[in-house]
């Protein structure tokens, strides 16, 4: 970026700045002040035409919640996925993507601003506030209109910005959207009817998600394997409804919540014309609540289901942990159980993708359009004895996302093994669709190396991911941090340093269930320093604070 750029962008951050104070002090309207930033940030929308072209591309984001990659079919998984894999075939399938927390709403928040979680500062689920059954955790704030966001970006520009799906950032009012489709606005107050009807009936037949009422039929098996670890359950009881009633969602999938979404996307799509837009579809899915409408619940058998190989494969320090507890609860019959629903949720999505690609393809505007498909994190899915993502580990499990991208105009049909981040998906988006990124960004764009104008040993060689224990009161304001667990991803090896000191290696080639930690073996020990060398210049760069 070029020096006046980069001038450009630290007036524009400063004129934000004074704006919000002012806006503060006056205590002028969110929409004002979004005008005011806007009229003062014309310059973010004057990068340089991306090669491919004067017409920027579109852009649409499909992002799933806790998809673990392993399990889809262009990764090699159980499920037949032919949609997610069209994407796959036709585009870029990056093998070793990562996020940057395998959790929601930080890993979320790093997607739309390019920072990393300690950065941005949402270091905690966002949770409603107005859901008595969950404590509200510490952090009070989402993302905000100050934020600098992609999207917020390519709107200045021009693009009509649209989100459809499961937001978990708490603030859905922001002025750049064009429209919002969240799972607790307008999808909740759509079912709202239905699902006081469902709280009518008998409390064993439904399931309490966050205020969703769910009817659901649970498997016989699936209850009998429950009844031995009551003492597990009721030490849980925010979430007792969550895992023991997985089973089959008794409404019609056109009611459920990412059809809904898909709805939304398609009928956006086809209303747009030939504008501009960046729409982000957001699947809720296969995230919990662990249930599936018919014909998808009825597509696997649980007694035909193979449990991940690395399954028995566990260590210590997770014994404890939700993940765990779990599945010591409802044993393999209830893991099965599980990934039944868990593989019907992705068929059910691939579904969904299918429509939306068709919808599309009928606009014509397929190719002019930047496809990306990814995940906010993954979900345990029984490796390592455990279910979720509620632990402490950063097994691929988890930390590793699926990650394709689909442009022709611009990339060819590949695999690829670069370390990427969802941290690099802002810097990527903007250089495709011709956007200055601001230079505040902490990812690195990946389009000189999928199209070959850089080379991949002049790539980053490692990929972060974090932990941070959050600290009273609202998490986004910076300061001293405790409780701090890190990783280093990259070159066939993984590092792991845990916020009580302990250690791990783990040889992803040779061990790529991370069944071995090889931390204390002296062979190893030039590999354990050059990552934990990575690890610290990493945190200079970016501004880490012990």
């Amino acid at each position: 970026m070029g020096s006046a750029l980069r001038g450009s962008w630290r007036l524009v951050v400063a004129a934000i700045g004074m704006m919000v104070a002012a806006g503060a002090r006056a205590r002028i309207g969110r929409r004002s002040l979004w005008r005011s930033i806007l009229a003062s940030g014309a310059m973010i929308a004057v990068g340089a035409q991306a090669a491919v072209g004067a017409r920027a591309p579109n852009v649409l984001v499909i992002m799933c919640d806790q998809l673990n990659a392993r399990v889809l079919g262009c990764y090699g998984g159980p499920v037949q996925t032919p949609n997610i894999d069209r994407i796959a075939r036709e585009g870029v399938l990056l093998r070793n993507a990562s996020c940057p927390w395998p959790v929601c709403s930080p890993s979320r928040a790093t997607i739309v601003t390019g920072l990393y979680p300690h950065s941005h500062g949402i270091t905690y689920n966002v949770m409603r506030r107005d859901y008595p059954a969950v404590p509200a955790p510490p952090t009070e704030e989402g993302i905000k209109v100050t934020d600098v966001t992609t999207e917020g970006i390519l709107h200045a520009a021009g693009y009509s910005t649209h989100f459809y799906g499961k937001w978990h950032l708490l603030d859905d009012d922001l002025p750049y959207y064009t429209d919002m489709f969240t799972e607790h606005g307008a999808y909740a107050r759509e079912m709202a009817p239905a699902f006081d009807a469902v709280r009518k009936t008998g409390r064993d037949s439904w399931m309490d998600w966050y205020g969703w009422a769910l009817p659901v039929s649970i498997d016989s098996r699936y209850r009998e394997a429950l009844v031995a670890a009551e003492s597990i359950w009721s030490a849980r009881a925010p979430h007792l409804d969550f895992v023991k009633k997985m089973g089959r969602l008794e409404m019609p999938p056109s009611k459920s919540f990412d059809v809904r979404v898909a709805d939304k996307v398609i009928d956006c799509i086809r209303s747009m014309g030939g504008g501009r837009f960046m729409i982000t579809c957001s699947f809720n899915a296969p995230h919990d609540p662990n249930v599936a409408p018919s014909p998808y619940y009825e597509m696997f058998d649980p007694a035909a289901i193979a449990l991940p190989t690395d399954s028995d494969a566990r260590e210590p320090r997770h014994e404890k942990s939700w993940s765990r507890q779990m599945v010591l609860g409802f044993g393999r019959e209830g893991l099965r159980e599980f990934l039944r629903v868990y593989y019907a949720m992705v068929r059910m999505i691939d579904d969904q993708v299918g429509r939306i690609l068709a919808a599309l393809g009928e606009s014509g505007q397929t190719d002019s359009t930047v496809i990306v498909f990814t995940a906010d994190h993954g979900d345990m899915a029984g490796g390592h004895g455990m279910v979720w993502k509620s632990n402490s580990s950063f097994y691929d499990e988890i930390v590793r996302v699926p990650l394709l991208i689909r442009y022709p105009p611009l990339f060819r049909p590949q695999e690829c093994d670069l370390e990427a981040n969802l941290v690099d998906l802002m810097p990527t988006l903007l250089e495709i669709t011709g956007r200055t990124c601001p230079p505040t960004a902490q990812g690195q764009s990946l389009v000189p190396f999928l199209t070959g104008r850089k080379a991949a040993s002049e790539a980053r060689r490692f990929a972060f991911c974090e932990r941070v224990t959050p600290g009273k009161g609202n998490t986004r304001q910076r300061g001293e941090r405790a409780g701090a667990s890190f990783m280093v991803r990259g070159q066939g090896w993984k590092y792991i340093r845990y916020a009580d000191a302990g250690e791990a290696l783990y040889d992803l080639r040779n061990d790529p269930g991370e069944t071995k930690n090889r931390i204390g073996e002296v062979a190893c020990a030039p590999r354990k320093r050059a990552m934990a060398d990575a690890l610290e210049e990493w945190q200079g760069r970016t501004d880490w604070r012990q």
